[in-house]
């Protein structure tokens, strides 16, 4: 199979070089497509069509534009099934899970920003302070929007971006990653069944050339990033070089503290999900769990048997609760992790390099390592994978320490009998968001870190605010004849 991913101006066509990359199951390991890639020579192209279609589509006002991702919702939810079901076989979510976060997931954080979309006035009146007259805030959008989005959770994430830039009256072009290819191209087929205006939605499914390009881009006015750190760090230092604006939700280290008085055997269903998500591939994953000496061993006994019953299997089969890592080099970091923790001096308890799993396929075992240092690497570096490290605390403040020693700050969780003594925890706790006796990013609050979980907010209403700019209109009342 042959596609086309480069989706422009409201049609599709070739990329300008004829790039192309070859998709891979990572089920089974074997190819299942080539995918049309765009280069450094499709940026302008690209930019150009999303800044031909912004005045139109900025003078649109608020209730056209929610009419408009109304229009793509229907289409996405029309779809849903084979967007989960190509998610599923391009990067190796459980397809049960990909229903969820790509399916009807996805469509709600579009029709989340409609809504929102919908209530707002463009305009608001104040009364000044220093002049007879009136004041007029405006609304208005920022400009032409690069989103760039990773794999991990393809759809939700395109969907925080595409939502709340086209409510806000911003054009896109976005850059799905290379290993979404095939669901890029549904993406474009959307466009054109809800008939959104040809140039507000650009999909270009790009190399490492293009996303460069783009972020230089002087005419893109907001970059819109989920991804590393580290490539975060760089589209920082190009975008403020050139005085833009950017939002980017980063890596993370998140740590779960259990406390003595936490009961264990009911927590253990909702900390192994959150620990071990996606296969690890989540940047909110509870990785670190910190314990105070009394429920210590029930919780790393817990664990344990949580992940030993995980079913390992074919992203699409329904009974998979474990899918493989995304892709072959993502297989082989994650167990050069493994190798560097038991190094150090960590305890496997669960999985590891020999555990038994499918013969095809980039699966790596959901591995627990017990009496891991806080300082080794694989307590403080983001591993994406499933690798979860069980770290000792003295008592609650040591607990709270250990937390916050992380050059990450994006999410943590709490897990005890006493909810009020929980909340007076969790807000020592260093992260954009928390949780207490579980944790669950809700698409009406905002979502984002600190430290070098990057900068900015996603989903609530924060959400639309990064695409939005307040200009005044100073009207002076006529001077007494």
């Amino acid at each position: 199979m042959h596609l086309g991913t480069v989706y422009l101006d409201g049609r599709f066509v070739p990329p300008a070089e004829g790039a192309t990359a070859v998709l891979t199951d990572p089920s089974t390991g074997l190819p299942i497509a080539t995918a049309a890639m765009g280069t450094a020579a499709d940026v302008d192209a690209a930019v150009s069509a999303a800044e031909r279609a912004l005045p139109a589509w900025s003078a649109a006002g608020f209730a056209e534009r929610a009419g408009v991702i109304d229009r793509l919702v229907a289409a996405w939810l029309r779809r849903s099934e084979e967007i989960a079901a190509t998610v599923s076989r391009e990067m190796g979510m459980p397809i049960t899970m990909s229903r969820l976060t790509n399916g009807t997931g996805a469509a709600a954080t579009l029709r989340y920003y409609a809504d929102i979309a919908r209530a707002l006035d463009a305009e608001e009146q104040r009364t000044p302070m220093s002049f007879d007259g009136s004041v007029v805030v405006r609304r208005a959008p920022v400009g032409v929007v690069a989103a760039i989005a990773p794999w991990n959770y393809p759809c939700q994430l395109m969907a925080t971006k595409i939502g709340p830039a086209l409510a806000a009256g911003c054009t896109v072009v976005l850059k799905p990653p290379v290993e979404n290819a095939l669901t890029a191209r549904i993406l474009g087929e959307l466009a054109d069944e809800a008939e959104v205006p040809p140039g507000v939605l650009n999909v270009v499914v790009g190399d490492a050339a293009f996303g460069s390009g783009l972020v230089a881009d002087p005419r893109v006015s907001l970059v819109a990033f989920t991804g590393s750190t580290a490539v975060g760090r760089r589209i920082g230092s190009v975008v403020g070089e050139r005085l833009g604006a950017c939002n980017l939700e980063l890596g993370g280290k998140s740590a779960a503290i259990v406390l003595d008085d936490a009961d264990v055997d009911a927590l253990i269903p909702a900390l192994g999900p959150l620990a071990f998500r996606n296969s690890g591939q989540t940047c909110f994953a509870q990785t670190r769990i910190i314990t105070t000496p009394g429920v210590h061993d029930a919780v790393v006994d817990g664990l344990a048997s949580w992940a030993r019953a995980q079913v390992l299997g074919h992203a699409s089969d329904e009974a998979t609760t474990f899918g493989p890592l995304a892709t072959a080099a993502q297989r082989d970091r994650v167990r050069g992790f493994i190798e560097q923790g038991l190094a150090d001096g960590a305890v496997l308890v669960a999985g590891g390099l020999d555990a038994e799993v499918p013969g095809d396929g980039f699966f790596v075992a959901p591995t627990l390592l017990d009496d891991v240092d806080n300082s080794s690497a694989v307590a403080q570096e983001e591993i994406f994978g499933p690798v979860v490290c069980v770290i000792r605390a003295a008592d609650e403040d040591d607990a709270v320490r250990i937390a916050n020693d992380s050059p990450y700050g994006l999410a943590g969780s709490v897990w005890t009998g006493d909810q009020q003594r929980g909340a007076a925890l969790a807000r020592r706790i260093e992260a954009g968001t928390v949780g207490v006796n579980g944790y669950r990013p809700d698409m009406s609050s905002p979502f984002g870190g600190i430290k070098a979980s990057g900068s900015g907010r996603e989903n609530g209403p924060e959400g639309l605010e990064p695409f939005l700019r307040r200009d005044s209109l100073y009207l002076f009342a006529p001077a007494a004849p």
